[in-house]
């Protein structure tokens, strides 16, 4: 497992998962559930996906192994 440093527009916050696609998809869920949930418009996913990846998502960095 390795640990991931996300920031979104201006939060930062670490994310345990295999890789750095596991750790973007589980802030991008986490994201869409949300909206959906506020919306109850199930047609939009595939427009607050991509929204969430070009003005959300600012940066994912691996910050190291995580030992234990």
């Amino acid at each position: 497992m390795n640990i991931y440093l996300i920031t979104e527009e201006d939060s930062s916050f670490c994310i345990r998962a295999k890789t750095m696609a596991d750790a973007i998809k589980v802030c991008e869920s986490s994201y869409i559930d949300d909206v959906m949930e506020d919306n109850k418009n199930t047609t939009q996913e595939e427009y607050e996906r991509g929204y969430y990846h070009t003005e959300i998502l600012q940066s994912c960095t691996l910050v190291g192994e995580l030992r234990n």
